[in-house]
C-alpha cells in the first residue's frame, strides 16, 4: 500500500501571528529563550512599548503589583526609547524578562491610558475619565479616597493646559515645575492685570 508523501508546510502559512498572552507568561517565567524561538513575522509583531504597559499591572497582592509595577520601570521602561536600544527588540525582550521576580505565570491586566490630548495638555481631564483610570490602578482603593485623588488631578491638569496655552514654547517638563511654583489665585491676578 503506497503511503502519502507529507509536503512540507509552505512557512508563510505557520503560525505568524504574535501570542501576547505565551509572551507574558514567557516573560512571567523568565524565559529568555523565548523571542528566539519566534518565528522572523512573529518577531516583527513583539511591540515592546505594548508589553511594558501589559507587563506592568498584574492582579494580585499589592507587594507583588509593587514590585512588577517598579521592576519594569526600572529594568525596561526607562530604556526602551533610547536610540540604541529601540534597534534590539531581543535586548528589548532581555530587558522585560529580567523585570519578573520569576514567581511563575500571573494575570496581567490592561490599565487604560489618559488620552493623548489629554497627556500633551491640548485637552483638559475629565474627572469621570480619572476616577476610571485610578480606580483601574488602584483597585482596592476607598472610592472616596479615589474621588479625592480624581479632582485633585482634574485640579492640577487645569493649571497645566492653562499654561501650555499661555506658553506654548515652554516644554511639557517646564510646565509641570512651574504648575507646582504657580497658584490658581496667581492665575487669576495674571489675568486680572491683562485685562481678562
Amino acid at each position: 500500500m503506497a503511503t502519502k508523501k507529507s509536503t512540507p508546510v509552505d512557512e508563510k502559512f505557520e503560525a505568524q501571528d504574535f501570542n501576547l498572552f505565551d509572551a507574558l507568561t514567557a516573560m512571567d517565567k523568565k524565559d529568555y529563550g523565548y523571542y528566539d524561538r519566534l518565528t522572523e513575522e512573529q518577531q516583527k509583531k513583539f511591540v515592546p512599548y505594548m508589553m511594558t504597559h501589559w507587563m506592568s499591572a498584574i492582579k494580585g497582592s499589592g507587594d507583588v503589583q509593587g514590585y512588577y509595577l517598579r521592576s519594569v520601570d526600572y529594568h525596561a521602561n526607562k530604556y526602551l526609547f533610547n536610540e540604541y536600544v529601540q534597534k534590539h527588540p531581543k535586548l528589548q525582550w532581555y530587558m522585560l524578562c529580567a523585570s519578573s521576580p520569576d514567581l511563575g505565570k500571573q494575570f496581567h491586566q490592561w490599565i487604560p491610558h489618559l488620552g493623548s490630548k489629554v497627556t500633551s495638555l491640548k485637552e483638559p481631564a475629565k474627572t469621570k475619565d480619572i476616577k476610571e483610570y485610578y480606580t483601574k490602578i488602584y483597585p482596592k482603593v476607598d472610592s472616596d479616597d479615589i474621588d479625592e485623588i480624581a479632582k485633585a488631578f482634574v485640579l492640577e491638569h487645569k493649571r497645566k493646559c492653562y499654561l501650555a496655552e499661555t506658553y506654548p514654547n515652554l516644554k511639557q517638563s517646564d510646565i509641570e515645575v512651574l504648575s507646582q511654583l504657580v497658584t490658581e489665585e496667581d492665575i487669576k491676578q495674571y489675568e486680572k492685570d491683562r485685562g481678562n
